[in-house]
């Protein structure tokens, strides 16, 4: 969670909600987007000095917004790009499925079926997503370079990671691989829907 908020603090500062609502939009399959992760993790990351809080009052209420220092910035280095360790991709739910012989057989069945009707609602949404966005990254670039652009240390913290001397080719970079991650994501599904219908297929026949 902590280098996942990094990520966001390297283009702009933000609040807890918002960052909370950039995961709910558009992480939300691969982390937790509970306000306790998010706010444990920025507690940490304040403590090692990787970001930084300024209180601003709005509206009539205090706030507090989240932005990433250069200590902040080296860390990201260190971590972006570094290969993923599968021993850590583990989801303590499809444990649950470890040990679903021991239940009841109307049991067994009613998991596989609310697992499966859970599926093709994540495959609808995700499915909409890409064919809302699989023709936007010109436009999605270009809104990106100028919100960008306004703050010139934001295109610092983006050119310095990434090596790159441009600012639209790193987010042109960024874009691709979150397509990339997003037909992930459907393909995972539809392989996840096909391996339980079969098995709850095998259940009934059991």
């Amino acid at each position: 969670m902590e280098y996942i908020i990094l990520s966001m603090l390297l283009c702009k500062a933000m609040t807890v909600y918002e960052i909370r609502s950039y995961v709910v939009k558009n992480l939300s399959t691969v982390c937790s987007n509970s306000l306790g992760s998010i706010q444990t993790a920025i507690k940490k990351m304040l403590s090692k000095g990787y970001i930084e809080v300024t209180e601003y009052v709005e509206n009539g209420l205090n706030k507090k917004k989240y932005s990433i220092t250069s200590k902040g910035v080296e860390e990201y280095k260190k971590w972006v790009g570094t290969p993923i360790n599968l021993s850590k991709m583990t989801n303590m739910e499809e444990s649950k499925l470890f040990f679903l012989g021991i239940a009841p057989k109307d049991k067994r069945v009613s998991f596989l079926e609310k697992l499966i009707k859970d599926l093709e609602e994540e495959l609808k949404q995700l499915t909409a997503i890409q064919g809302f966005v699989l023709n936007a990254k010109n436009a999605v670039i270009k809104d990106n370079v100028a919100t960008i652009s306004k703050e010139a240390k934001y295109v610092d913290n983006l050119l310095s990671v990434s090596k790159e001397k441009d600012l639209s080719v790193v987010l042109s970079n960024t874009y691709d691989y979150q397509m990339s991650l997003l037909k992930y994501g459907i393909e995972r599904t539809k392989f996840d829907l096909d391996f339980y219908n079969q098995l709850l297929k095998e259940e009934k026949d059991r």
